[in-house]
């Protein structure tokens, strides 16, 4: 996939978690991340992972995991490597359309950190420790990009990079108009894993959330 389809997907996959609680009131919403087997400890920047041995989705959710924790981002209950989001007292329902099931499929080739906070000065800084620190563990970046949304002050910063076979789209959204915060999403998606959906399922993903009857 060329890089505007990759933003293009990653942004409806952003929209389908925020909706599914990841939003103003959802499910874990300014807790802490939800502690994960394996993950990093926060104890100051770490070396930068190894170029060689396996870098799958563990080791890539890990290094997000690390690079917000050392920015002193907190997350909320957003799903990590997979399974039910942290936080939720029942399963995730199970998939009945085909938007869904292939929305599961794509997460399935995902690593995903997303979090809505409350106005805080220092956010948009912290997101760029972040983006530096990838940088600093071997992801090239793209351009990045800024883009205003409505008349009100909302505001969207994204920038794609990219690290062995990986692609991770990281987006800082201002929020001021309907509500008043900011959005944070860290998405990693394995090239050669989404390279396996067509063309249709593309345009499935690039739609977003949506409900029954809404498909083309």
């Amino acid at each position: 996939m060329g890089n505007t389809r990759v933003a293009a997907v990653a942004g409806a996959m952003a929209a389908a978690l925020l909706a599914a609680g990841c939003g103003p009131g959802g499910a874990g919403t300014g807790s802490a991340p939800a502690p994960v087997s394996g993950t990093p400890a926060a104890s100051g920047p770490a070396a930068p992972a190894s170029t060689t041995g396996p870098f799958g989705r563990r080791a890539v959710y890990d290094e997000i995991m690390a690079v917000v924790t050392a920015a002193e981002l907190r997350g909320s209950g957003t799903p990590g490597i997979g399974g039910p989001t942290p936080g939720r007292t029942a399963p995730a329902p199970t998939p009945t359309t085909e938007k869904e099931r292939v929305a599961e499929r794509a997460m399935a080739c995902s690593a995903v950190w997303a979090t809505y906070a409350r106005p805080a000065d220092g956010t948009g800084d912290r997101f760029d420790e972040a983006i530096t620190d990838l940088r600093w563990r071997g992801w090239s970046a793209g351009e990045p990009r800024e883009e205003k949304i409505g008349d009100k002050g909302d505001t969207m910063r994204s920038v794609a990079l990219r690290k062995r076979g990986w692609t991770l789209n990281a987006t800082h959204q201002v929020m001021r108009e309907m509500v008043t915060g900011d959005n944070l999403l860290f998405i990693a998606t394995e090239d050669a894993c989404m390279k396996r959906f067509t063309a249709r399922e593309l345009e499935l993903l690039e739609e977003g959330p949506g409900r029954e009857g809404e498909q083309p």
